[in-house]
């Protein structure tokens, strides 16, 4: 005849408690992983975008091309990407974007603005979960009169509020 295992409720108890505790910390973490994935590869992407702005306003500062409205990457010299860029940084147009190596994760909208491009995670685009990317431009101040007008850097937000 076998022999049977019984647990005593005391001990049955004890790890039923144990482990609704485990489940009750260690579930959200795992639920999260993928919003967290999600604000990882927008930080990615955003510092990838800053790295490449810092290259190629370097350069243009070399050729001494940096305050140049509008001009092909060609003028830096060298095998760069075909992409245009502003005051030395980068475009906000989709084609320019596309041609420095964003993500293949990456989906492109225009916004209102013309100086502003929105980079959104392929198959999840939504109004939480987004980069604004903007690009340089001349800084409109009338009242501050300069002899030579500023330029405003390139710039990004990151909004994961909703990703």
């Amino acid at each position: 005849m076998k022999k049977r295992i019984e647990f005593p409720l005391f001990e049955l108890t004890a790890i039923s408690i144990l482990l609704s505790v485990l489940l009750i910390f260690a579930l959200p973490k795992f639920v999260d992983v993928g919003r967290e994935a999600r604000i990882k590869t927008l930080n990615a992407v955003a510092q990838n975008l800053d790295a490449v702005n810092r290259l190629m306003y370097s350069r243009a500062v070399i050729k001494n091309v940096q305050n140049v409205p509008l001009q092909h990457s060609a003028v830096l010299g060298g095998e760069d990407a075909d992409v245009y860029l502003v005051y030395g940084e980068l475009r906000a147009e989709q084609n320019d974007l596309s041609n420095i190596g964003i993500s293949p994760l990456i989906s492109f909208e225009k916004t209102n603005q013309s100086e502003e491009i929105r980079l959104y995670l392929k198959n999840y685009q939504n109004e939480g979960c987004y980069i604004n990317y903007h690009q340089a431009s001349l800084v409109d101040d009338v009242n501050t009169p300069t002899v030579s007008p500023a330029i405003k850097k390139a710039h990004y937000d990151i909004q994961h509020v909703d990703c």
